[in-house]
């Protein structure tokens, strides 16, 4: 098992609604600011495989920029069709300007 990693992001310009892709320990992130709160998720579509970094988020709901499925970021489930599986999703902690994001 792959040691757990901690990403430090700052998000002082990350405004809600708003979502910023990262790159980390070979994977693909997506932090999500719905309505204050933030959370990540893995930056693919469980359905289409394609990055979810132009999905349209609205609450805490991410819609696939391709075929509008959509995912609850705080958990990762899907909530439409065509999606019938979750997203990943990593432990996100709110220090200040700053978010750590664990990985692994």
């Amino acid at each position: 098992m792959a040691a757990e990693q901690v990403l430090v992001v700052d998000v002082s310009d990350l405004s809600r609604g708003s979502t910023r892709a990262l790159e980390h320990a070979g994977r693909s992130i997506l932090l999500c600011n719905a309505d204050g709160e933030f959370y990540a998720v893995e930056n693919r579509c469980s359905h289409a495989a394609t990055p979810l970094t132009r999905g349209r988020l609205e609450g805490c709901l991410l819609e696939c920029p391709v075929h509008g499925a959509r995912f609850d970021v705080r958990d990762g489930a899907a909530a439409r069709r065509p999606a019938r599986r979750p997203l990943n999703t990593f432990s996100v902690a709110v220090a200040g300007n700053s978010v750590e994001i664990r990985v692994g």
